[in-house]
């Protein structure tokens, strides 16, 4: 065996573990391009089933405690127009109630009541809520003064109330 023949011998010897070792390394290559395509696969398509769901942050106009359709005190409100009128019955003013639930939806079918005065006449206009949780009233004074009016729904008070200035 002359000097070539050995050389070239000993350079297959080198080169079979180094293409072994390229192999290996395609094989991990390709590992881990499949896995990182599956986990790209994965997250977009939670990403695309998120896209269209409602997202909802909770606040004030959501509680959590109470259901669709029941009364939420603390969203319900009441409001007057106009906030002044002349006393003596015959100018009147339009008081609002609107009854909402914890989502902020009115409540249809509530029976809703203004406290009573004997110097206030209180004429329902509609004292069960509509489909938009709205009651309405109108009242007239026969006296000058200040008046203070809260709605009960359920035997229970709304928190907010509305001054009224007949003068």
């Amino acid at each position: 065996m002359n000097l070539m023949d050995q050389f070239n011998k000993n350079l297959e010897f080198v080169k079979e573990p180094k293409e072994k070792e390229e192999k290996k390394k395609s094989k991990w290559g390709i590992i881990f391009l499949v896995l990182f395509l599956l986990l790209l696969l994965f997250s977009l398509f939670w990403g695309v089933s998120f896209i269209g769901r409602r997202i909802a942050f909770w606040g004030r106009a959501f509680t959590p405690g109470l259901g669709v359709g029941e009364v939420a005190l603390e969203n319900s409100y009441l409001f007057a127009s106009p906030l002044s009128a002349q006393a003596g019955g015959q100018e009147k003013i339009r008081v609002t109630v609107f009854l909402l639930d914890s989502q902020g939806k009115g409540v249809p079918g509530k029976a809703v009541f203004l406290g009573q005065n004997e110097k206030l006449q209180i004429k329902s206009i509609q004292a069960v809520t509509d489909n938009l949780g709205r009651a309405l009233f109108d009242i007239a004074a026969f006296a000058s003064a200040d008046y203070l009016i809260e709605a009960k729904v359920d035997n229970q008070v709304l928190p907010q109330r509305v001054k009224l200035n007949f003068r």
